[in-house]
């Protein structure tokens, strides 16, 4: 694998050894062992190149890295799994946090503190005995800070809220390598940008979450043949309208991999899916679900009571790195014209992995303290992925995703989620739906302040246009 990067300033080069003295962790260049391995992202379809990456084994090592940077006028990038990388470090620093992986949970308060390379993997365990859990995604194998940060949509969104609306505080390491601990009170300005906008400010290095009691789950997935998308966009449909907010769901068209891993009913398919969880008893769960699960003939129906710890299980989502691009937007409604573009995606061979409705709603709108995103304005997520290979089949794959982006764009509501803003569109004007019209100004006057050398450009990024007055 070709490893060339922009090379280090001579200062910075020089100090090296000194760096490296000083780190608990680890610190790989370019042709050293490690190099690869840390600088690789989830999504393989990205290449990024930095001079030095910095395996953070705590807060003091970040600190470090950080400093060194401001030193040397290096750009720097802040990244646990790398699912949210988005602009490449190209001969900058980049900090690896996926060793900071420490859980503190306070029962009492329902609080937990996480260091930034955890994942909710190693926070199910140390939350679910205890009745709690933490707002996380449907995925459990990505980063807590990156998911929390750009928005957050999970399985009980509608009963609890978004993700960042349940952040307490924050522990993080300014560009000029200082370290500060952000809550409303002693960083309000921070707290504020923080929350949808991190990774121009700031390297996370802990972050405090209000849990939440979940004493009855039921959820899981019922599967029909794709040819009944259409029949089962219109039951959904119905179902969402007046639904309660104690239900969470979405509806999607699945292309199953064909692969040996995946049972032989679903392998290699093409199934439309509505998956979602209750909080509630089996009971009164069967109820709420009916109208979605008894269609008739499904290939497999997998709802079941569940635990707080089985949350991040409902959704089945890859949890090996992958190359993949993908596209979203906020819908106002599930009309015709939204159902008639998710049902045509399981006629005829077509690239997609996923093309999925999630329903938002409930206490998705009902915001807790102000924060620097763009709050969803519609009734669903309408969300996009593709597997992108390389050659041939990967530039086919990329171009039928463009091409449904594109008939998505009529539809949107004109905001979507940071951590939504995928690969098809990265300019200004895709990155400023994710954040309010009326914080912009407010972003970029913190942005002058606290990293006036915009030196944190990374991820999903602010527009450095915004800055300039």
């Amino acid at each position: 694998m070709t490893t060339s990067a922009p090379p280090l300033p001579a200062a910075a080069a020089a100090e090296l050894t000194e760096l490296r003295e000083r780190l608990e962790g680890a610190l790989a260049t370019p042709g050293e062992p490690a190099y690869d391995a840390l600088r690789a992202s989830w999504n393989l379809t990205f290449d990024q190149r930095p001079a030095l990456v910095v395996e953070a084994d705590g807060p003091d090592d970040v600190v470090a890295a950080v400093a060194f940077a401001a030193r040397h006028e290096l750009t720097v990038a802040a990244q646990s799994t790398g699912h949210g990388a988005a602009v490449a470090c190209d001969g900058g620093l980049l900090v690896r946090t996926g060793r900071m992986r420490t859980v503190e949970v306070d029962a009492a308060a329902r609080t937990a503190r996480i260091g930034a390379g955890a994942r909710w993997t190693d926070v199910l365990p140390a939350t679910a005995p205890l009745g709690l859990s933490p707002l996380l995604g449907f995925n459990p194998h990505v980063g807590v800070v990156g998911y929390t940060l750009g928005g957050g949509l999970g399985w009980l969104q509608r009963r609890h809220g978004l993700a960042v609306d349940a952040v307490v505080a924050l522990d993080a390491v300014l560009p000029d390598g200082r370290r500060v601990r952000v809550t409303p009170e002693r960083e309000p300005d921070l707290f504020w940008a923080l929350r949808g906008a991190a990774g121009s400010f700031a390297v996370v290095v802990a972050i405090e979450l209000r849990l939440v009691a979940v004493p009855e789950l039921f959820g899981g997935m019922v599967l029909y043949p794709g040819e009944r998308a259409a029949e089962v966009l219109a039951a959904y449909r119905g179902w969402i309208d007046g639904l309660t907010d104690d239900v969470t769901s979405s509806v999607a068209v699945l292309r199953v991999p064909p692969l040996p891993q995946v049972p032989q009913p679903l392998r290699g398919r093409t199934l439309v899916a509505v998956s979602a969880c209750a909080l509630a008893g089996p009971e009164r769960a069967a109820e709420l679900l009916a109208p979605v699960r008894e269609l008739g003939d499904p290939v497999a129906d997998l709802f079941r009571p569940l635990g707080p710890g089985d949350l991040g299980e409902v959704a089945m989502d890859p949890v090996d790195p992958m190359p993949a691009a993908g596209h979203a937007v906020t819908v106002a409604a599930l009309n015709d014209e939204v159902a008639a573009l998710v049902a045509g995606t399981a006629a005829g061979e077509q690239p997609f992995a996923i093309v999925e409705l999630r329903h938002l709603g409930g206490a998705v709108d009902r915001p807790g303290a102000p924060c620097a995103l763009a709050r969803p304005d519609g009734q669903l997520l309408l969300h996009v992925e593709a597997p992108m290979p390389p050659g041939p089949a990967g530039a086919a794959a990329h171009e039928a995703l463009r091409e449904l982006a594109a008939r998505m764009a009529p539809l949107a509501t004109g905001t979507v989620l940071p951590s939504f803003l995928g690969e098809v569109e990265t300019g200004p004007e895709r990155v400023a739906q994710a954040y309010a019209a009326d914080g912009r100004d407010r972003l970029a006057a913190l942005k002058r302040a606290h990293d006036p050398g915009w030196r944190l450009r990374f991820g999903r990024p602010i527009p450095s246009g915004w800055a300039v007055r």
